[in-house]
């Protein structure tokens, strides 16, 4: 799924989220992109949901793998 907005010149500059591939984008561009859609077009829900599962999916994935390691003076958790 690319993320260009529809009534948008081809030959204009976008954004770089813009013109990406989903799976493709940082969590930075999902962001810039979540915050552009609620501007710009807060009725795509279909887009609005890809956008904001996949943005949910990695900042989970994130917080799971920062969870497993230890702070500096924290033991390790244990599971």
């Amino acid at each position: 799924m690319t993320i260009r907005p529809p009534d948008a010149d081809p030959h204009a500059d976008h954004p770089r989220w813009a013109v990406k591939p989903l799976r493709q984008l940082t969590t930075r561009e999902l962001a810039e992109a979540l915050e552009y859609l609620e501007r710009n077009r807060p009725d795509d829900e279909v887009l609005g949901r890809a956008l904001a599962g996949e943005f949910a999916r990695r900042t989970a994935a994130e917080y799971h793998r920062t969870a497993d390691r230890a702070l500096p003076g924290m033991p390790r958790p244990t599971t």
